[in-house]
C-alpha cells in the first residue's frame, strides 16, 4: 500500500541532520544512489553508487541473474538515500521498491514533483512505486541551483490547474473515479504558489522562492500518494510534455528543454482550451501566465528552443501518449491545435 512520506524536513543545513533523521527511523547502514555532480552532498561520506551504474531496466526482469545483480549491488544496506537531481532520486526511488529498502529522498534542486511522488519517470508512461519514507531538502543547497531548475518546478506545479480539470472532465464525461478531496489539495498547492510568486515584489521578492517551491513539490508528490493514481498532477499538460520528449528521443528535434518546462507551456494551451469551454476563468489563465513570466519559466514554444512546427507535431500526436482521458479527448487536428496554440500566445 503507498504511503506518504513519515518525515519532511525543509530548511537551511537540513543536509546535515540526516544521521538524527536515520536514527529515528532506526536505520543504521543507508547507501546513496547519486549523480556524478552531486556526489559532492554526501558530506557524511556514506557508500555510494552513480545512478549512472544502476542498470535500472534489469530490475523489470526478476530471472536468477539479476536477482544475483540487485543483491550484490544493494547488500546489506538498509536503506537508500537518493541525493541528486531527478535521475537520482527516480533510480533510487525504483531500486527501493525492487529491493524494499526505505527510500529518502535528498533533492539538490527543485525542477518537480517527483522528489516525493511515487511515480518514477525511467519510461513513458511512467509507473507507480513507492514514495520515499523521508525528503530532506536543504535550502542552502537548493537556492544555489541553476536558475532553469527552480523555475522548471514552478511549470510542474501549475500544471495541476489543468490536470485536475482534466480528472473533473474525466469523471464527468467518462465515469473515472474522482476525488473531490485529492483535487482540491492538489489544486490549492498550485493555485498557493502562484499567488506568493504574482505578489512577491510587494513582500519578499521571490526570496523564499526556494523554500516555497521545495514544499510545493513535496505537497503535490503526496497528492499523487494519496490519490494512488498521477491525477492530481498530471493531464494533457503532461501529455504534450511527453510527445515533445518523444520527438527528442525520436531524434526530430535536438533540445534540452526540461520537464517541467515544457508542462509550464503545456499548462498555458490547456488552460487557454478550458476558458474556451467555459470551465476555467480567463483571469486564472493571465494569473498563471504571470507567475511563469516572473519566475523567468518559459511561456512559449520559442522560449522553450523550438519551433512552431514542433509544438503543432506534439500537440496533435499528444493524446496518444497514454491511455489517459483528457481536454484532448480523441485528439486535435491540425487547425484547432494552431487554434488553441495561438490563443494561448504559445505560438
Amino acid at each position: 500500500m503507498i504511503t506518504i512520506p513519515r518525515y519532511t524536513l525543509v530548511e537551511n543545513g537540513a543536509i546535515n541532520k540526516i544521521p538524527e533523521l536515520l536514527e529515528k527511523l532506526n536505520l543504521k547502514n543507508p547507501l546513496v544512489i547519486t549523480g556524478k555532480s552531486t556526489q559532492k552532498y554526501n558530506k557524511l561520506g556514506y557508500d555510494y553508487i552513480y545512478y549512472q551504474e544502476v542498470e535500472y531496466e534489469r530490475f523489470g526482469k526478476l530471472n536468477d541473474e539479476n536477482r544475483k545483480y540487485i543483491k550484490e549491488s544493494f547488500g546489506d544496506y538498509d536503506c537508500i538515500l537518493g541525493i541528486g537531481g531527478g535521475k537520482s532520486i527516480d533510480v533510487a526511488k525504483y531500486a527501493s521498491s525492487i529491493t524494499k529498502k526505505p527510500f529518502i529522498s535528498v533533492p539538490t534542486t527543485a525542477s518537480n514533483d517527483g522528489i516525493a511522488s511515487p511515480i518514477v519517470s525511467l519510461s513513458v508512461p511512467s509507473f507507480m512505486a513507492e514514495p520515499p519514507i523521508a525528503v530532506v531538502g536543504d535550502t542552502d543547497i537548493i537556492k544555489k541551483s541553476p536558475r532553469k531548475l527552480l523555475a522548471s518546478g514552478a511549470g510542474d506545479i501549475v500544471s495541476n490547474i489543468t490536470a485536475v480539470l482534466d480528472w473533473k472532465l474525466a469523471h464527468i464525461e467518462n465515469n473515472e473515479k474522482y476525488s473531490e478531496s485529492s483535487a482540491i489539495f492538489s489544486k490549492t498547492i498550485a493555485e498557493e504558489l502562484i499567488e506568493y510568486i504574482n505578489n512577491s515584489k510587494n513582500n519578499d521578492n521571490l526570496k523564499e522562492y526556494p523554500k516555497k517551491i521545495v514544499k510545493a513539490l513535496i505537497a503535490s508528490g503526496m497528492a499523487i500518494a494519496i490519490a494512488h493514481s498521477s491525477r492530481p498532477a498530471s493531464g494533457s499538460e503532461h501529455l504534450f510534455s511527453h510527445s515533445l520528449d518523444k520527438l527528442k528521443k525520436e531524434g526530430t528535434i535536438d533540445n534540452k528543454s526540461l520537464h517541467g518546462e515544457q508542462c509550464g507551456v503545456g499548462t498555458l494551451i490547456f488552460a487557454k482550451a478550458y476558458v474556451e469551454e467555459s470551465m476555467l476563468d480567463n483571469k486564472d489563465y493571465f494569473e498563471i501566465l504571470k507567475s511563469l513570466k516572473i519566475v523567468k519559466s518559459p511561456v512559449n514554444i520559442f522560449e522553450l528552443g523550438y519551433d512552431e512546427d514542433v509544438a503543432i507535431e506534439a500537440l496533435c500526436n499528444a493524446h496518444t501518449l497514454r491511455k489517459r482521458y483528457t481536454i484532448l479527448r480523441n485528439g486535435f487536428d491540425k487547425k484547432k491545435a494552431i487554434d488553441i496554440l495561438e490563443k494561448s500566445q504559445v505560438i
